[in-house]
């Protein structure tokens, strides 16, 4: 066998031997399955940043006796009993880098440490700057398929911007159903762009040409709105009729009347 295959023979176990020396020396925790959780009750939480308040918690609890939640190494509490959860305030502690870690007493006596997760405690002007870089860019975004939207609406309907919906018109409600407008009291359908919360959408209504906001109305309202337009629109008809009716009548009265002299 030649130097060379010796040495790599060689270089082989020893790198074999390292890694089995690695994997001795992994924390206890990735093997028994121990993890701490970090959950956000109210505040920020931007990847590793956080303010506010949040709860420490130990999963899985099966097997455990003692849990002692760390920080820096520094004890926050210790707890024998289920359930393993520590609520804590991002305010009461110094701002910046820290290390989240639990330490795990398991019911037959073993001690265990989970991996620590590293956070950063920032404050109430990071937040705030957090917060404007993702809001900003999503109003101007939601501003832009709006504009797209109301553009793509005139197209399909082939009217002006704020050019009404004649009385009577049909409706196409898709998928999003329609709303009565507070503006107007007419039904207009739901459109897709509009901005919603919870129940509630500022659309234009297609009726006026209005801006409000609205809330998605049943079926039977929007019919009995349909119709109430109808009936508007037959009574102003018959209303027309009848005074052309009266008109062609007093204009036969007058040409009577040349004759009577």
């Amino acid at each position: 066998m030649s130097q060379r295959v010796q040495a790599i023979l060689t270089g082989l176990i020893l790198s074999a031997g390292l890694i089995i020396s690695a994997l001795a020396a992994t924390p206890t925790p990735s093997v028994e399955g121990y993890r701490l959780g970090l959950r956000r009750n109210f505040g920020y939480g931007g990847g590793s940043q956080i303010r506010g308040d949040f709860t420490l918690s130990l999963i899985p609890e099966t097997g455990v006796s003692q849990v002692t939640f760390l920080m820096d190494g520094q004890p926050l509490a210790t707890l024998t009993a289920p359930p393993f959860r520590f609520r804590f305030n991002t305010g009461n502690y110094p701002l910046g880098w820290h290390e989240l870690s639990a330490e795990v007493t398991t019911t037959d006596g073993r001690v265990l440490q989970t991996l620590p997760h590293r956070i950063e405690f920032v404050s109430a002007e990071v937040e705030r700057q957090a917060m404007l870089r993702i809001v900003v860019p999503l109003l101007g975004g939601v501003l832009v398929v709006m504009l797209i939207g109301v553009g793509l609406q005139m197209l399909a309907l082939g009217r002006k911007p704020g050019q009404a919906l004649p009385l009577g018109a049909p409706r196409h409600y898709g998928l999003l159903g329609g709303a009565i407008c507070p503006r107007c009291g007419r039904a207009t359908p739901l459109h897709w762009w509009s901005i919603h919360a919870g129940p509630y959408r500022l659309d234009r209504c297609e009726a006026c040409g209005g801006w409000s906001v609205m809330r998605r109305a049943a079926q039977m309202d929007l019919e009995a709105a349909e119709q109430a337009e109808r009936q508007q629109v037959t009574r102003s008809a018959s209303s027309a009729t009848a005074s052309q009716a009266d008109e062609e009548h007093l204009r036969e009265l007058l040409d009577r009347s040349r004759f009577l002299d």
